[in-house]
């Protein structure tokens, strides 16, 4: 999906890694695990194979609730799952999440220092012809490396530190088909679960210009790999609400 994009990597993206296709909505992250030890419909997936992966498990709250804790150590690598929805006017992202710690030097304009203690990654669908030569290029460049394409654009709610503004909009230090929009700064609410509940047409449009195309895939994604960091970051479900409608699935 792209969070710390690079050519030689699988760029992070979940376009075309994860299967099923789902149509029908956002599998829950609290749903019972399979023996992978994930919800149904979230997978594994990976920058690069040289990098040591995030654990994510399953475990509980305060009250009990089942979320998704991530260990970091110096790691890097996320769970996602690939969809199928079509994104109208006051289409709305709702989720919670926890974070303990900001990988010191983190700084998601840069190579370098492309961490982030929490993000939540969109993946669209769109018409190729629009990309640059640049970005045609780097995504030629993953699908020959990875075996897959990234996506046309990918949003990204992040945590950042105070050097950001609140909902600023920050590009990726690889390519301009990676946004991402800071929804939370600095460590005043360390520690704390926040909830947050965002129209993605409109940030989409902030950041790309235009309205989204399909919303094709998502995942949830902490690391620290490049500032060598260790933290722990948890994450509740994510529901997508479309012309008024729920579209968060529950596995039967």
């Amino acid at each position: 999906m792209g969070g710390c994009s690079s050519p030689g990597a699988s760029s992070k993206d979940v376009a075309a890694s994860v299967s099923p296709v789902r149509s029908d909505g956002i599998a829950l992250l609290s749903t019972a695990v399979n023996p992978d030890g994930l919800p149904p419909h979230w997978e594994t997936y990976l920058v690069t194979r040289n990098k040591r992966l995030t654990h994510y498990e399953q475990t509980t709250d305060s009250h009990d609730i089942a979320v998704i804790r991530a260990a970091v150590d110096g790691s890097a690598s996320g769970i996602a799952q690939t969809l199928d929805i079509p994104i109208y006017p006051g289409a709305r992202l709702t989720w919670r999440w926890r974070a303990d710690a900001i990988p010191a030097q983190a700084n998601i304009r840069t190579k370098r220092f492309d961490d982030a203690p929490v993000r939540i990654a969109l993946a669209f669908d769109g018409d190729p012809a629009k990309l640059t030569v640049q970005d045609q290029l780097h995504r030629e460049l993953a699908r020959m490396v990875s075996g897959r394409e990234l996506p046309f654009a990918t949003l990204m709610y992040t945590w950042g530190d105070d050097q950001f503004d609140a909902d600023e909009i920050v590009a990726n230090p690889y390519t301009g088909r990676i946004r991402s929009l800071v929804v939370e700064r600095g460590g005043e609410h360390l520690g704390k679960w926040q909830t947050y509940s965002r129209d993605i047409v409109k940030d989409y449009e902030r950041a790309f210009g235009e309205p989204p195309g399909r919303l094709i895939g998502i995942a949830i994604m902490s690391d620290g790999d490049n500032t060598r960091s260790k933290f722990t970051a948890w994450y509740g479900d994510i529901r997508l609400e479309t012309d008024g409608i729920p579209t968060t699935t529950a596995a039967n």
